[in-house]
C-alpha cells in the first residue's frame, strides 16, 4: 500500500523491500527528524496516522518518501479507513488508435481523468462516467490497472481517497472538450515521450499510475 501524502509516498509494507530506504530508529522524538527515505519497524498505527495527518497539512523539508513495516497491511488499511473520512474514486488511462494517452491540465498540473463514486456505484462505472464527463469523449474499459491512495484536508478533517484506475480505449473524441467547472484547462493527446515530459509538472501519484501502465500495457 502506498499513500501519497502532500506528494510524498508513504509505503505501508509487510516486509522490507529494496527501494533504497535507510533503516531508522522507531523511537524518534520529533517528526522533523525524518529525512531522506527512512524505513521504520514496529511503529504503532496511531503514530503512523499522526504522521500522515501532519504531512497532509505541512511538508517536511528533506523527506523524500517513507516506509513503515507492519505485521498486516490489510489490518492497517482497515484501521486508517475507520479513523478518517474515506472517499471512493476511480479514473482511467485512455489510449487512442495512434497509441497516444489522454492527459488533462487541471489547476496548472498535468493529470488523468478521475472522480468520486456516486453512492452504490461500481468502480468501473465510476471510472467510465468520470472520464466521459470530464473530457466529453466516449471510451470503453479494458481492465483494472492499479489502485492509488492519497490524503487531503477538507473542513478541518483528514480525508483518505482510494482511486481505482482502469485501462481504457477510445471510441470517439469528436466532441472532446474539458469540463471547465472541474478546473480542467485543456486536454491533450500525448505520445509516451510527451507524457514523460508532462510528468515533471504533475503529481507523484499520477507518475505511479503511468509507470504501472507502461509496465503492463504500453507494448500491446
Amino acid at each position: 500500500m502506498v499513500i501519497f501524502v502532500n506528494n510524498i509516498p508513504v509505503h505501508i509494507l509487510d516486509q522490507p523491500e529494496g527501494f533504497g530506504f535507510t533503516e531508522w530508529k522507531s523511537d524518534f522524538e520529533k517528526l522533523e527528524e525524518l529525512r531522506g527515505k527512512p524505513l521504520l519497524f514496529e511503529v504503532k498505527y496511531k503514530r503512523i496516522l499522526l504522521l500522515i495527518d501532519y504531512l497532509t497539512s505541512k511538508a517536511l523539508d528533506g523527506l523524500e518518501e517513507i516506509a513503515f513495516v507492519v505485521q498486516d497491511v490489510s489490518d492497517f488499511k482497515q484501521y486508517i479507513k475507520s479513523h478518517v473520512s474515506f472517499v471512493k474514486a476511480a479514473g482511467g488511462v485512455v489510449k487512442n488508435k495512434d497509441g497516444k494517452i489522454l492527459m488533462m491540465k487541471r489547476l496548472g498540473f498535468w493529470d488523468l481523468p478521475k472522480g468520486k463514486a456516486e453512492k452504490g456505484e461500481k468502480s468501473e462505472i465510476t471510472a467510465l462516467r468520470e472520464v466521459e464527463e470530464e473530457c466529453n469523449v466516449t471510451v470503453f474499459s479494458d481492465g483494472r490497472l492499479v489502485t492509488t491512495w492519497h490524503t487531503y484536508m477538507a473542513k478541518g478533517r483528514l480525508h483518505l481517497k482510494r482511486t481505482k484506475w482502469y485501462r481504457m480505449g477510445l471510441v470517439s473524441d469528436s466532441k472532446m472538450k474539458p469540463q471547465k467547472e472541474e478546473g480542467i484547462e485543456e486536454l491533450v493527446w500525448m505520445t509516451d515521450a510527451e507524457v514523460i515530459e508532462a510528468e515533471k509538472n504533475s503529481y507523484k501519484s499520477i507518475s505511479y499510475v503511468l509507470k504501472e501502465y507502461r509496465k503492463n500495457w504500453i507494448n500491446e
